[in-house]
């Protein structure tokens, strides 16, 4: 019995049954925990994910005559099956309380996060943060908080039978909250014209670089808000939120008196045989409407002067009628939709083009229009609203020295003009130049600059005149506001030549990765008018507001 027991004690076999007995429940206990863990880990995230649906679909619906939609909008999305959630609802998430804020965020404080300017009295039964009674002030923010409480499994040995877990997202209102006031800027030179882009659509039809553009341009007005929902856009009394204009090179020679294009400019081909054709072209830019031949259907090339006489840039200003009422559809009266070809069609005349021409008769220069653009949009603008342009090209500047220099003063001078006046030295120079003058310049009234979106359609990446070191793709680049991967977009032409050969052109390099015209104007209304998700941090130094 005394050699068993002392055999016992030196002996060492079989001890490990012995740990593994002690630790089994300490290694049951952390597998139980690590699975409770994990599914509190994959329920945040389902969480966080229905509460950024939410809040996104809270800032889409903004603006919303009332707030009890709004918060109804978040509701549906939030993914709460008690409060009868049409979207986003897991059988495995229990969401037990959403929270719904509004608040005004300035968009200087937080220029990068596009919040649209927080709306005033005109549009006072949007959700209200703050302002007085008779002038309230509207919001820009929507905040959403959501709980839900998870169940445990394992961990109910320890007396954790649930979890409560929170996910906070903040969204900026859509653009609509407040109006945009927007300049369209497209290139009418000759090579617009020529040949047919069979990349610009499905249909198997042809179309012209120009006709394409324009096409474009028609996504882009059905997908703005002209007028406040509910109104007709056509109407004298309607409320304008979206407002569109369009200018065009080369310049067109008008006459000041009735703001009809006329075939008597001063220096334009149309006069040199025409002796008693007035010498000097007045400033023309306080008008708002010319060439009526031009935006008409079938509409006619309007006459053009050369870019050193102060030529007339505008064809429409700001309408706010290219919709009947907000989501219905373009409207075929409007004049700014027969300039974009979007006309009521006239079926017995067999040369009918609706939409305006190409004229051509002058090489490209941007500068002059770039700098009219902005003229107009400072002479038009209005406190908080941003200004938007959007130029469209296919070229390189090309106007040669008779169509540059001359006498007529411009209205601001920047580098690389030649005194007073434009050169025909360094033109694509003096487009970023100008450019960079317009989005640099700055309203009094609200402190804001200009935004401009650069389409390249089917810029060269080489050319320009003498004396510039730009390409015609770093040219369109330097137009773009920054960053360039929301201003910056180069399209392709496929062009099928008259010999019939297929051209198709490059696209620039650093340009947003979209490469037809309908899906940029999409991408530049989405900017324009979506809600964003923001970073929820500087929350806690906004003041919100329960609906």
């Amino acid at each position: 019995m005394k050699s068993l027991l002392r055999r016992l004690c030196r002996e060492q076999d079989g001890q490990a049954l012995y740990l593994v007995a002690a630790s089994l429940i300490a290694i049951l206990g952390m597998a139980a925990l690590s699975i409770d863990i994990g599914f509190a880990l994959h329920a945040q995230r389902e969480l966080q994910a229905n509460t950024d649906a939410a809040a996104s679909a809270g800032g889409a619906s903004m603006p919303n005559p009332t707030t009890t939609s709004v918060a109804g909008v978040v509701d549906n999305y939030s993914g709460s099956a008690a409060l009868s959630a049409q979207y986003n609802v897991h059988p495995d998430l229990y969401v037990t309380s959403v929270s719904v804020t509004f608040a005004c965020v300035s968009a200087s404080t937080y220029p990068a996060y596009n919040f649209p300017p927080c709306v005033t009295s005109a549009n006072s039964s949007y959700p209200t943060c703050g302002g007085t009674t008779s002038n309230p002030v509207g919001c820009n923010a929507i905040k959403v908080v959501e709980t839900a409480t998870e169940p445990t499994f394992f961990a109910k040995v320890f007396g954790i039978n649930s979890v409560t877990l929170t996910a906070t997202s903040v969204a900026s209102a859509s653009g609509t909250a407040t109006p945009y006031h927007i300049m369209l800027v497209l290139d009418a030179t000759a090579s617009m014209a020529s040949g047919s882009d069979s990349g610009c659509n499905s249909t198997g039809l042809t179309y012209s670089p120009e006709q394409c553009a324009q096409m474009g341009v028609q996504t882009l007005l059905t997908s703005l808000a002209p007028c406040a929902q509910g109104q007709t856009c056509t109407n004298s009394s309607s409320t304008p939120i979206d407002q569109v204009g369009i200018m065009v090179f080369p310049g067109l020679c008008s006459d000041t008196a009735t703001g009809i294009t006329t075939a008597n400019c001063p220096l334009s081909p149309e006069s040199k045989s025409n002796p008693s054709a007035p010498t000097t072209l007045t400033n023309t830019l306080a008008n708002t409407t010319y060439a009526p031949p031009d935006v008409a259907c079938p509409s006619k090339a309007p006459p053009i002067t050369p870019y050193n006489n102060n030529p007339e840039y505008l064809l429409l200003g700001f309408q706010d009628n290219f919709q009947v009422t907000d989501g219905a559809g373009l409207n075929t009266a409007s004049s700014l939709v027969d300039a974009v070809g979007g006309g009521t069609w006239i079926a017995t005349d067999t040369n009918t083009n609706c939409g305006m021409s190409a004229p051509g008769g002058e090489g490209t220069f941007y500068a002059g229009a770039i700098v009219a653009a902005q003229t107009y949009l400072t002479n038009n603008h209005t406190a908080y609203i941003p200004d938007v342009m959007i130029l469209l090209s296919d070229g390189n500047a090309s106007a040669d020295s008779g169509q540059m220099g001359g006498t007529v003063p411009q209205t601001v001078t920047f580098a690389g003009m030649n005194g007073n006046l434009y050169s025909p030295t360094a033109e694509c120079q003096q487009a970023v130049n100008a450019a960079d003058w317009a989005k640099k310049y700055v309203q009094t009234s609200d402190g804001s600059s200009t935004q401009i979106y650069s389409v390249s359609y089917g810029s060269e990446t080489s050319g320009c005149t003498t004396g510039d070191t730009l390409t015609p793709c770093e040219t369109m680049q330097g137009i773009a506001s920054t960053p360039l991967s929301q201003y910056f977009f180069s399209v392709p032409q496929t062009v099928k030549n008259k010999n019939g050969t297929v051209t198709t052109s490059t696209v620039c390099s650093g340009a947003v990765p979209i490469t037809t015209l309908s899906q940029v104007f999409q991408a530049i209304s989405a900017d324009l008018e979506t809600s964003r998700l923001v970073p929820a941090s500087f929350s806690t130094s906004a003041t919100w507001y329960a609906p």
